[in-house]
């Protein structure tokens, strides 16, 4: 039963700006590719800004990670209060807390981790492994390997990127056609629909 002819509880347009939010991220970390050891350890000029630029790469993806996550914690908790003023979302509410559980708890256990930029022994190589960018028994990534991020990148060590943007999107599908939140889709440039809440807020 569509609530179009009612006004959306506020709520509402917080829980659809965080879950718009974490597609955004979860889509420009899906942009991200790493080039690692591209340049020749055996000549020294330019090695120490390349090495800062692979740091910088990864650095950037993490950040975007972060940003995702951030989101989805908040939307946990939006969605729970959505729930408690809307009866009629309490089961996608419940299905969409138990499937980003496991995220949720990883988040919790990162916080020491972004207190320091890897500066931790083979941080950055147990980050890549982490998160499925090169193999559990690899020892780190081959000379001059370019790292994809794709939807099997594992967001906090622990979900796949796909998956988790795929529950995102379900949710906030949900929303716009229950409560009718978006103006018509606008068009970007590879004519991929590209939505703006009435509220405002501009993806």
């Amino acid at each position: 039963m569509s609530s179009a002819d009612h006004a959306a509880p506020a709520i509402v347009y917080l829980l659809a700006d965080h879950l718009d939010s974490a597609l955004a991220a979860g889509e420009d970390l899906l942009k991200s590719t790493l080039r690692w050891n591209a340049g020749d350890a055996r000549a020294s000029d330019g090695l120490t800004e390349q090495r800062h630029e692979e740091r910088a790469a990864i650095e950037a993806a993490r950040t975007l990670e972060m940003l995702l996550l951030a989101r989805v914690l908040k939307s946990r908790k939006s969605a729970q209060q959505l729930a408690k003023v809307d009866s009629q979302f309490k089961l996608i509410t419940r299905l969409y807390t138990s499937s980003t559980e496991i995220v949720a708890d990883a988040a919790k256990s990162l916080t020491d981790e972004t207190s320091y930029a890897f500066d931790a022994g083979d941080g950055v190589t147990t980050y890549l492994r982490s998160r499925g960018l090169i193999a559990e028994d690899d020892p780190a990534p081959l000379e001059a390997a370019s790292l994809t991020v794709t939807e099997q990148y594992l967001v906090a060590g622990k979900m796949e990127l796909g998956a988790l943007l795929d529950l995102v999107a379900m949710f906030l599908d949900m929303l716009e056609t229950h409560y009718e939140l978006y103006d018509q889709p606008r068009r970007d440039a590879a004519g991929e629909a590209v939505r703006s809440p009435t509220n405002g807020v501009t993806v």
